[in-house]
């Protein structure tokens, strides 16, 4: 597997990612009104909590393979 495959499944883990918002404080599972949402787009804090994301599966699961 390469590594964008494992960042796909990861990201489709509901789990994992409701774990990773518990832990981090992000909202990857994208919870909240519509406007909240919008906001945490046109901020960029939903780039910045995949940028986290992202690092997360790269150093916990990828490198552990």
């Amino acid at each position: 597997m390469t590594f964008k495959e494992i960042l796909l499944e990861s990201a489709a883990n509901k789990e994992l990612v409701k774990e990773f918002d518990r832990l981090n404080g992000t909202n990857l599972s994208l919870k909240g009104s519509g406007l909240d949402l919008e906001i945490d787009k046109a901020s960029g804090r939903l780039e910045d909590d995949m940028k986290l994301f992202i690092e997360f599966v790269y150093e916990f699961v990828w490198l552990r393979l």
